[in-house]
């Protein structure tokens, strides 16, 4: 047997400033505000058992033999922190599963988390690579996972284990959140048991250094272990905003993929058995004398015979909006690509010669690279393919 590979994907070193006091005050007020309004409106619920035999809830090996002791109670603004972090956590443990997978020679460990009460778990890619076998462990019950789909372009993969009635969370929107808004990760370090960990939202990137992501990422202050990635991100009321895909600056903070885009490649997997990409064809590059957000973008390529050049679109256009969504810049379009279903028409504003008109551009399935009539400069992402959704952005020089 080879050494086991906790899943910690290293990049290159950068130093964080730490958020200061008054950011942390922000948050926690955020934090036990939304906890607060959570349990007011979300009482307490019996999950009512069914076929125990096959229930993994009715198992006594998933029961805890010596329940948690309470939080302490305390007044100050450290307790507050530790009891609001201790009920999102609490609410989340049991929903969240330790992963092992061999990968030909290599050994791969992580975590993953239930999505549905008929055990359908939610990690990512580098957890299970292209393994055939990969095992579940609840609890200290060890399941055989069937793959049900994986998809190294955004980092996804959708595993099932034979159960029923398993503990599930409630998604949250991953995309809606703000710099200091407080998030938490449960997940399993090493071959320890699954812990909390708490952060605060940094920021929303589609690249990191000269790596570009296959839509927009959220970056958090939030140190992630070996054995952690795969995890859920949840936020102030427990629910599901990411999940963990990253670890940068020696595990100091991380990177996670919003719930949307994850959520919208598993609901691909288990329809049609796989991720279904959009396509549009079209290049786009900001006005490179006004590098600040809200600068103009401009069509910069159209590939030959596709979506974008059939809708009418003509280079030089300034894109103003896309699918109803404003332009700011052009990751606006990357992820408006990336969320576009295949077979769909998404409308395009866009402004020429001082007058505004709408494009609708009827999405194909994504190509191969090696099928594109004229290749824009592509972004490389670890799957070796290109990473811009068929929507490519060309940085500003």
């Amino acid at each position: 047997m080879g050494t086991v590979q906790w899943l910690m994907i290293p990049v290159s070193r950068f130093k964080y400033l730490f958020l200061s006091l008054l950011v942390i005050l922000l948050g926690v007020v955020g934090l036990i505000g939304g906890r607060a309004y959570y349990l007011a409106h979300h009482p307490s619920q019996t999950l009512a058992l069914t076929s125990p035999e096959r229930s993994i809830l009715a198992s006594a090996a998933l029961t805890p033999s010596t329940p948690n002791p309470p939080m302490p109670a305390g007044s100050g603004v450290f307790d507050q922190i530790a009891a609001e972090v201790s009920g999102v956590y609490e609410q989340a443990a049991p929903t969240v599963v330790r992963l092992r997978s061999t990968d030909g020679a290599e050994q791969l460990a992580g975590t993953g988390f239930f999505i549905d009460g008929q055990g359908t778990i939610l990690t990512a890619y580098a957890v299970v690579g292209q393994a055939d076998s990969i095992s579940v462990e609840v609890n200290g019950r060890t399941f055989s996972a069937k793959v049900v789909g994986r998809d190294p372009r955004s980092g996804v993969a959708v595993l099932k284990i034979q159960a029923t009635q398993t503990p599930h969370l409630a998604f949250g929107e991953g995309m809606r959140l703000r710099p200091a808004s407080a998030v938490v990760s449960v997940a399993f370090p090493y071959d320890l048991k699954a812990e909390p960990t708490f952060g605060f939202v940094a920021g929303f990137d589609v690249k990191y250094l000269t790596r570009f992501f296959a839509t927009t990422h959220l970056r958090a202050n939030l140190p992630i272990k070996p054995g952690q990635i795969g995890g859920p991100l949840l936020d102030s009321q427990g629910k599901v905003v990411g999940v963990l895909m990253l670890e940068i600056d020696e595990g100091k903070a991380c990177y996670a993929l919003p719930i949307e885009a994850a959520a919208k490649v598993a609901s691909d997997i288990q329809k049609y058995g796989e991720p279904r990409h959009g396509w549009m064809g079209v290049g786009v590059m900001p006005d490179r004398s006004r590098p600040e957000r809200g600068a103009p973008v401009f069509v910069d390529r159209l590939y030959k015979g596709t979506p974008a050049e059939k809708s009418g679109l003509k280079m030089g256009d300034e894109v103003i909006s896309i699918g109803g969504r404003a332009v700011r810049e052009p990751s606006d379009i990357l992820d408006a690509a990336f969320f576009s279903e295949v077979g769909g028409k998404v409308p395009v504003k866009v402004k020429r010669d001082g007058k505004e008109q709408i494009f609708t551009i009827t999405v194909s399935a994504r190509p191969d690279s090696s099928r594109i009539v004229e290749p824009a400069p592509l972004f490389p992402n670890p799957s070796g393919g290109p990473a811009n959704q068929g929507m490519p952005v060309k940085a500003s020089r």
